[in-house]
């Protein structure tokens, strides 16, 4: 009788087991049948004696992160050795995870961030790195944040061997700023791998089998294999909730401003943790047969191949030895080939768990870029306008695709329909009543209610809205706004989402019968939902501090790391947005209208155009929400709040002009062009913006009409010192020419 062969896997697994017993760590790679990638050992909640200084500002990190006073108690941290002499093998995974956290906090907890991290983190982090064998760059590693940053909740801490390794069960090791969207995001991919533990063993039996010529055998690890992914994909990957209702609700803001910027490596060109650092992805690859790795992604999986610890890469190398599709494509049985299609469609699938996984990301960085997260862990980036959570959805699916056979019904680029004008359906959008684009435009807010446009069709979502599946974040981003594309991007093969919109559908978005004024009316229309896009981001953005005094004046004292974020809320907005609209948007805007109606009209029409254009070339002064100088330090955060305020109003007041722009061509057509309504509206939402100079770095600074009784109204809240250094007391001088504009609701 013959004597069954082992494949390479088994024997791979099966040595990374006894060498890590018997050097007493996993510092090669934790790699087991029974664990999976998942350390048999509980990792160390402490570290040697010698280096208690490193776990004690670790217990303090979120403390110290509140109050932005990190940086300064790292710097005085001593260095402390971590040779082998001072440090043992055992505990070289602990120092990883606390210097690690340590150094990636310290950079990225507030702007301006320090070309590199002080003497008492780089020097052990950097021999800590050396002696797990990794690359000299300075950035977390997977297995720091994720595989070895976790204790389990409450009594047996630290015999996490026997409690099942879930959300529920856990709190983290090291946690930076101890919310529940730190704790959900990253003990959630902790869970995840431990589910996937039982696909290292079947990776190895389907290896025997094939060994074997087992074709039984075979199939039924691959079954093994999609049973695993598909429990994971409903359970697991859905812990992330955007819903705020869920126990483990992710607020997809709250994650972008605390959780999202830690892991960013803070040199160029260097892999940080993301998700394609997760081992299980690249073993998922080679078993399956990825046809190739020329997408971003797809390079960048690779990548993270090369760095992984020893025993991670001889099984990725071991599995390479004997790939099951060659075994499956050579021996046709209906069986093994639907049962190697159904593992690929529960992986990459469009239903599976890459699948679920891209709508996710795109509903949580659709929110984050918008409300000032430049740059992704594994380098996408690009400003609000840039839309770069489409292109990260775009190397999403593409990455899928390489991950399935040509012809696939899952291995095409995700199929949208053919985007349109929403503008241009009019009534074969369906039944209902005719909705204007501005009136849409001002169904944004709660007192409004939640309008959203859909392939023409408009949806009030208003009683819906805390009850979406992608949460309430993400329909108040899109409120206001054609919202096909995303749609689209997140529903396009849901039919139950299809079937949902049918209950909120209560018209179409009409079109008026243009000719003459048609372009006008269209580039009109394009401005409006910029700015109602920016309205619905700032709002979003300065959620963050809803509920403090940042946003009332009976508010609850903020943290300084709110102040922090507020301020930088406040810069981007009138640094930045403000003026970036004016120049691309509505200046642009209105030298069409003027152009437009010099070709209708002439003489005195012609000579005020022609002013308008001059008073375009300077700035105007003293508007709602106009920078201006800043004189002086602040102590409270109420000329901060009365900052954003003003970025508010001015939003506002800016779509209220262009909503009144847009009923007039409405209501008189073609004749509009004759006038001067939509020239003096868009010259005054130039005006609204405009002023003598830019806000410099770290400046809180005034609109016009602000009195000093204001402020003194104002309780007053004492700010720590690293805040008060990036705040001004607003200067309560009009300046000359300076007025007020009347409220929104009289414009128009």
């Amino acid at each position: 009788m013959r004597q069954p062969r082992t494949s390479p896997a088994s024997r791979t697994v099966a040595r990374a087991e006894v060498v890590n017993a018997r050097l007493g760590h996993e510092n090669l790679g934790s790699l087991s049948a029974a664990g999976g990638f998942v350390p048999l050992r509980a990792p160390l909640l402490s570290l040697p004696g010698s280096h208690t200084a490193w776990d004690d500002v670790a217990a303090q990190l979120p403390a110290l992160y509140r109050d932005m006073t990190l940086r300064p108690v790292m710097e005085h941290m001593p260095v402390l050795p971590a040779d082998p002499a001072a440090l043992p093998d055992s505990a070289l995974h602990r120092a990883a995870t606390v210097l690690g956290i340590l150094g990636h906090a310290y950079v990225h907890v507030s702007a301006p961030e320090p070309a590199d991290v002080p003497a008492s983190i780089a020097e052990p982090w950097a021999e800590v790195r050396q002696r797990l064998g990794r690359a000299p760059e300075p950035v977390l590693a997977y297995t720091d944040l994720i595989l070895n940053n976790w204790r389990v909740d409450g009594e047996g801490a630290g015999e996490g061997d026997r409690v099942p390794l879930r959300v529920g069960n856990l709190r983290l090791l090291v946690p930076t700023v101890d919310n529940q969207e730190e704790r959900v995001f990253y003990l959630s991919q902790l869970e995840i791998l431990a589910g996937c533990a039982p696909i290292v063993p079947a990776v190895a039996d389907a290896q025997d089998a094939i060994l074997n010529d087992d074709r039984d055998g075979l199939r039924d690890a691959l079954d093994a294999v999609t049973a695993v992914l598909r429990t994971v994909s409903r359970s697991s990957l859905s812990l992330i909730d955007p819903r705020p209702r869920s126990a483990t609700h992710v607020n997809p803001v709250v994650w972008a401003k605390t959780v999202a910027p830690l892991a960013v490596p803070f040199r160029t060109g260097v892999l940080g943790p993301s998700g394609t650092a997760s081992p299980i992805f690249n073993l998922l690859d080679v078993f399956l047969g990825r046809r190739s790795h020329g997408s971003q992604l797809g390079s960048e999986i690779a990548c993270h191949r090369r760095s992984y610890p020893l025993h991670w890469r001889a099984l990725l190398d071991a599995v390479e030895r004997v790939p099951v599709a060659d075994y499956v494509a050579s021996h046709p049985r209906a069986g093994l080939t639907d049962a190697l299609e159904s593992a690929r469609e529960a992986y990459a699938g469009s239903e599976g768990f890459l699948g679920h996984h891209r709508r996710k990301v795109y509903g949580y960085l659709a929110v984050a870029f918008k409300v000032g997260r430049g740059l992704t862990i594994g380098g996408f980036s690009g400003p609000p306008q840039a839309r770069t959570w489409n292109k990260v959805d775009t190397e999403l699916t593409e990455s899928r695709a390489e991950r399935l056979p040509p012809g696939s019904s899952a291995s095409g680029k995700r199929q949208c329909p053919v985007q349109v004008d929403p503008r241009r359906h009019g009534a074969a959008a369906g039944a209902g009543r005719a909705v204007t684009a501005s009136e849409l435009a001002r169904h944004n807010d709660a007192i409004n209610g939640w309008w959203v446009s859909i392939d023409g069709r408009v949806h009030d979502v208003t009683d819906f809205i805390e009850r979406h599946p992608g949460g309430a974040v993400v329909l108040r981003a899109h409120a206001g706004l054609d919202a096909t594309n995303a749609f689209h991007r997140a529903h396009a093969v849901q039919a139950g989402a299809k079937r949902l919109l049918e209950t909120t559908h209560i018209g179409f978005l009409s079109d008026p019968e243009l000719t003459a004024a048609r372009q006008v009316y269209r580039s009109w229309i394009d401005a409006l939902f910029t700015v109602v896009e920016l309205q619905n981001t700032f709002r979003l953005d300065r959620s963050f501090s809803e509920g403090t005094d940042l946003c009332v004046s009976s508010g609850r004292r903020p943290s300084a790391f709110q102040t922090d974020r507020a301020v930088d809320t406040y810069l981007r907005f009138a640094n930045g947005y403000l003026p970036q609209l004016t120049e691309e948007v509505l200046r642009p805007l209105a030298e069409r209208v003027a152009t437009a109606d010099v070709s209708q009209s002439s003489g005195d029409v012609r000579a005020c155009s022609v002013q308008a254009a001059g008073e375009r070339r300077r700035p105007v002064r003293g508007a709602v929400g106009a920078p201006r100088a800043a004189s002086g330090p602040l102590s409270s955060p109420g000329g901060l709040r009365d900052g954003l305020d003003r970025v508010d109003r001015t939003i506002e007041v800016v779509k209220s002009m262009l909503c009144a722009g847009s009923r007039s061509v409405e209501e008189r057509g073609d004749d509009e062009l004759g006038g001067r309504e939509l020239r003096r509206l868009a010259d005054r939402s130039i005006a609204v913006i405009v002023s003598d100079r830019p806000v410099h770095d770290r400046e809180v600074l005034p609109g016009p009409g602000e009195s000093d009784h204001r402020q003194e109204r104002m309780p007053q809240v004492s700010c720590p010192a690293a805040t008060v250094t990036r705040l001004v007391r607003l200067d309560d001088r009009a300046g000359d020419g300076a007025r007020s504009l009347p409220p929104p609701t009289a414009i128009g």
